[in-house]
């Protein structure tokens, strides 16, 4: 039985979904290809249908839809003051303790960072350009943006990097302080003039 083309790319995505949820909890290599199917609720030997290898996969996963980039994307504001605004919303939403742990799993950024370092010049590639995205997308509320803008460049690893010691430390109030400290840094950088 030969399936529509619909049905094929529901199940690529299926695939791409339960891979890169896997994969932001236990890391590339802390996840198999037989628990990736399974997932999915597939068995293995259906894999090779829609990727080459893991590697492959882990590609696809970088160059897909990033949480954090499509809400930033989503702003609706024309004007630098809104689009600051709403980017700050954003950045509140990603370094609100209540979604400490949501963001850790859910962001690429946050839990995959030290896997891409390790993976081949195709993912890394395919980080690369979303980050850009990310840093395109902050700069659309900067007083006179420059390519690469050092505050947006700032802004992420901030909101990234909190992320990443909220999450491992064992104190709920640090971490919570962490968040906050980031916050308010991002916050300074958005709004602040170009050097």
């Amino acid at each position: 039985m030969r399936y529509k083309p619909e049905h094929k790319e529901r199940t690529r995505a299926r695939i791409l979904a339960e891979a890169a949820r896997l994969f932001r909890g236990r890391g590339y290599e802390g996840v198999g290809l037989d628990e990736i199917m399974a997932a999915a609720g597939l068995t293995r030997g259906g894999f090779y249908g829609y990727f080459r290898s893991k590697r492959h996969l882990f590609t696809q996963i970088m160059r897909g839809n990033h949480d954090f980039n499509r809400r930033m994307a989503a702003r609706a504001g024309t004007e630098r003051e809104a689009l600051t605004r709403e980017a700050l919303a954003v950045v509140g939403g990603y370094l609100d303790p209540a979604n400490r742990e949501k963001i850790g799993r859910g962001c690429h950024l946050a839990s995959l960072s030290a896997d891409v370092a390790r993976a081949d010049r195709a993912t890394r590639a395919a980080y690369r350009a979303k980050l850009e995205e990310l840093v395109a997308e902050f700069g659309r509320g900067l007083r006179s943006p420059r390519p690469r803008d050092p505050r947006a460049l700032a802004a992420i690893a901030l909101c990234v990097g909190s992320v990443v010691l909220a999450r491992a430390v064992d104190d709920a109030g640090f971490a919570a302080e962490i968040e906050a400290a980031g916050r308010a840094a991002v916050a300074d950088r958005l709004t602040a003039r170009p050097t």
